[in-house]
C-alpha cells in the first residue's frame, strides 16, 4: 500500500512543472542582464546580443531540420552520386562554420560590454538559457 501511495505521489509531482522554451529563456536572460549591469544602455546593447543569439539558435534549428530532410532524400535515391553528398555536406560545413563565426562575434561584443564581475553574475542565466537552445536542435 505504501509503495502504491508512493508511486501516485512521484506520478502527480512532475505534472505541474513547466518545461522551459527557448523563447522563455531568453526573456528571463533579458532581464537577468537588465537587472545585472547597471547602465542601462550596455544592459540595452547586450541584451539586443542575447536575442541576436537566439535568432542564430532558432535559425540553426531550422537549418539542421531541413538538412536532415535533403540527407533523408539524397539517401534514399539508390541513383544519387557521391558528388551529391559532397555538396551536401561541403555546404552544411560552410553554413555551421559562418554560424559560429557570429556567434563567436556576438560573444565578444557581450565581453567587450559587460565587466568581469556583470559576466560572472550572467554566468548562470547564460548556461540555462544555453541548454534550453541546444536541447531543442
Amino acid at each position: 500500500m505504501v509503495l502504491l501511495l508512493a508511486l501516485g505521489l512521484s506520478a502527480c509531482a512532475g505534472k505541474d512543472r513547466t518545461v522551459d522554451t527557448p523563447d522563455q529563456m531568453t526573456e528571463q536572460f533579458r532581464q537577468e542582464i537588465l537587472n545585472t549591469v547597471t547602465d542601462p544602455e550596455r544592459a540595452e546593447k547586450v541584451a539586443k546580443l542575447a536575442d541576436r543569439l537566439r535568432e542564430l539558435f532558432a535559425d540553426a534549428e531550422k537549418q539542421h531540420k531541413k538538412d536532415f530532410e535533403t540527407f533523408r532524400s539524397l539517401n534514399a535515391n539508390y541513383d544519387a552520386r557521391e558528388s551529391a553528398f559532397q555538396g551536401f555536406f561541403m555546404t552544411m560545413n560552410n553554413q555551421a562554420r559562418a554560424r559560429q563565426k557570429r556567434v563567436l562575434e556576438i560573444h565578444a561584443k557581450m565581453q567587450k560590454l559587460l565587466t568581469a564581475n556583470e559576466w560572472d553574475a550572467l554566468e548562470k542565466a547564460r548556461e540555462k538559457a544555453l541548454k534550453v537552445d541546444l536541447k531543442y536542435m
